[in-house]
């Protein structure tokens, strides 16, 4: 009986620079080589994309006077008029709803001081083809803030609503002392300036600039 001899070899393939390593089964009666292809990645660079930024919606000037502004139901009302939740932040509303304005302000002329109605002259929303309506200062909750009511009827204009909001400052008056100083022979008396005083300032709040979509809107009240 032959035996048939069974040898396994390994053997390198050179091919276009890369070499590949195959096994092969060696036997009396010839050589079988299988070889493994190479591995081929290629790389995507990821699109650039540029974004070119609006100026802050604050402006571009250092603020005197920085507010913060909301609109919210008000409670009451009833049928389709009488809104889910009441003092829930919404800026959509439909003619013949309460619209409660809110807002608080920092003075940053003064260094950040809060205003309330000790240091503010004066809160006025201005609405186009309405009186002005004047913002006063109270409790809500366990803080306070500003807030004013704005009744709409069934004969007010559908649409955003351009309204702004005006505050003035008091003027704070510098802090002085007096102090005695010796000006030759004599002892004189003499005013220093301890920490300078504030103007009075008046800044404008507007929608100007914000998405439609955010502002302040009236709606037709649906057709049953």
């Amino acid at each position: 009986m032959k035996r048939v001899l069974a040898v396994l070899t390994a053997g390198t393939l050179s091919l276009s620079g890369a070499a590949l390593v195959g096994v092969g089964a060696a036997s009396a009666s010839g050589t079988t080589t299988t070889t493994v292809a190479p591995t081929t990645t290629t790389t995507v660079a990821a699109p650039t994309t540029t974004t070119t930024l609006g100026p802050p919606i604050q402006g571009t000037q250092p603020l005197p006077v920085y507010m913060q502004v909301d609109t919210v139901t008000a409670g009451g009302g009833s049928g389709v008029l009488k809104p889910a939740y009441g003092c829930a932040q919404s800026n959509e509303f439909l003619v013949g709803q309460a619209v409660v304005f809110r807002m608080s302000a920092v003075n940053v002329a003064a260094g950040g001081t809060p205003l309330t109605a000790a240091n503010t002259k004066s809160v006025v929303i201005t609405i186009p083809g309405e009186s002005p309506l004047t913002m006063n200062y109270g409790n809500h909750g366990t803080t306070a803030f500003w807030s004013a009511g704005w009744h709409t009827t069934a004969a007010t204009p559908l649409g955003v609503v351009h309204f702004t909001i005006t505050l003035t400052t008091k003027a704070i008056p510098a802090k002085t002392k007096v102090i005695r100083v010796k000006q030759g022979n004599k002892i004189v008396r003499k005013r220093i300036v301890l920490k300078p005083g504030v103007p009075s300032k008046t800044w404008t709040y507007s929608q100007v600039g914000t998405p439609a979509s955010s502002q302040l809107t009236m709606n037709a009240v649906p057709v049953a």
